[in-house]
């Protein structure tokens, strides 16, 4: 499977002056594959280490006061039997979070080993306490995701698909591509972006009921093994806390989205008498710095900088994969194939924008809440505000964003919907369809004074 962050990848190797890098995630997000394969696309030879599979053997190896390269990599090789060579090879540690030692190590590494390509991969890097100092300023940091619209189209062969999303110039759409990119990102509602869950619809991909079902079963099995994470790396006692919120967002997407409440609800989540966002702030920071959850925070009087006025205790919270949405509310993907889940569409939707923003490298969002106005998110782009809203649907008409428009006067808006692309040059909103969120802000600057 291509994942486009392979490109930052060749990017990190050839710069002059490269730091090791480290690679964070949550689990299952393909880190592992991408790290190998880059490796054996890019390098004379890779030697791949999973510091948790072998922390007996390797953890002694950082346990060295000095935390020395030469003496890590003399130990590596005696250990794999292969020698390190440092000018044209890779060194890969997977799973560093097992042995937080090696985490410091990588500072070390850059002062004294600098000619070696070193890339560690972890997850739940956030949540894990220990006395270790984190290489602050010594190792270069890289975010991976679930794969997003455009990744799903290549691994599942689309390639008429990507060629269209790519070349598209904002031209008029015929409706037979619009019918099949819609098509096809209902199928990716359902699939979400966790690539084994991907591989399993693709296999069966000619009979599609069963590639649905198989795709449903694995992501069933991939929440279990979450929920497991939650013991392992935070407690028992907290993990309880945290698998209860986990399974509460849903739910308080639902009611967001529905107006039964503007934000994440504390009261009764874990049980009752925790009531306040103080009562659960950890087991929500917990899910959020594992890569399992995306907090978006109110804002309701957005500025530059965008995050300097955005509320602590008032947001969104959203789950980091659609298709894992679909499989703990329990929809069935008949129903979103025909497009036939009520409410639910418009929490997806946002979702779904949330989740692709956030691979396209708008990380920084807020949502914004008038009196009787409400904005699903609003970035900040070169200097400028940008407002989002969003619709599951063919309905167009966005009340609230003209009432931001009239406050805020923005250089531009959008609105991502079931609909054709558009632009309004009068109120100067583009309205683009769910499927091509991919090519923001690029088709946004072709009607932009140059």
């Amino acid at each position: 499977m291509k994942r486009l962050i392979e490109k930052q990848l060749i990017d990190w190797k050839n710069k002059e002056n490269r730091k090791p890098l480290l690679l964070q995630g949550a689990r299952q997000v393909g880190k592992t594959y991408v790290l190998q394969k880059f490796g054996n696309e890019a390098f004379r030879n890779t030697h791949y280490f999973d510091l948790e599979a072998l922390k007996t053997e390797l953890g002694p190896l950082f346990q060295d006061a000095s935390l020395h390269p030469k003496l890590i990599m003399d130990g590596l090789s005696f250990v794999s039997g292969q020698s390190i060579n440092i000018e044209n090879d890779l060194l890969v540690l997977d799973e560093i979070q097992s042995i937080p030692r090696a985490v410091t190590a990588l500072k070390y590494f850059n002062q004294h080993m600098k000619p070696l390509a070193v890339v560690a991969a972890g997850s739940n890097l956030g949540v894990i306490h220990g006395e270790e100092a984190f290489p602050v300023g010594q190792v270069e940091m890289l975010s991976m995701y679930p794969m997003n619209f455009e990744e799903f189209l290549l691994g599942t062969d689309e390639p008429q698909a990507v060629k269209f999303l790519e070349q598209f110039q904002g031209e008029k759409t015929g409706e037979p591509y619009h019918r099949k990119l819609f098509h096809l990102l209902k199928t990716y509602l359902i699939t979400g972006g966790m690539p084994e869950v991907i591989r399993e619809y693709h296999r069966q991909k000619e009979k599609p009921l069963e590639a649905f079902q198989a795709a449903r079963h694995t992501q069933n099995q991939l929440l279990l093994h979450y929920v497991r994470d939650f013991s392992k790396y935070a407690g028992a006692a907290n993990s309880r806390h945290i698998e209860r919120i986990f399974e509460a967002i849903p739910l308080q997407l639902s009611n967001t989205h529905n107006k039964q409440s503007k934000k994440f609800i504390f009261k009764d989540v874990i049980s009752k008498g925790y009531r306040s966002y103080e009562a659960l702030a950890d087991p929500i920071e917990w899910l959020v710095k594992a890569g399992l959850a995306c907090k978006v925070p109110l804002n309701g009087h957005p500025a530059i900088p965008l995050l300097a006025g955005a509320s602590e205790n008032h947001f969104k919270l959203f789950l980091f994969d659609i298709g894992l949405l679909g499989a703990m509310t329990r929809l069935s993907p008949e129903r979103i194939i025909q497009y036939d889940y009520g409410t639910y569409k418009g929490y997806f939707a946002e979702n779904l924008v949330l989740q692709e923003l956030i691979s396209h490298g708008f990380p920084h969002l807020v949502t914004w809440s008038g009196k009787t106005s409400e904005i699903e998110f609003v970035l900040e782009l070169d200097g400028n505000l940008i407002p989002i809203e969003v619709k599951a649907g063919m309905n167009t008409k966005a009340k609230s964003l003209l009432v931001f428009i009239d406050k805020y006067t923005p250089v531009y808006s959008l609105k991502f919907t079931g609909s054709k692309y558009g632009y309004d040059s009068h109120k100067r909103i583009y309205n683009f369809p769910l499927y091509l969120i991919s090519r923001f802000p690029e088709l946004a600057n072709l009607h932009l004074p140059q």
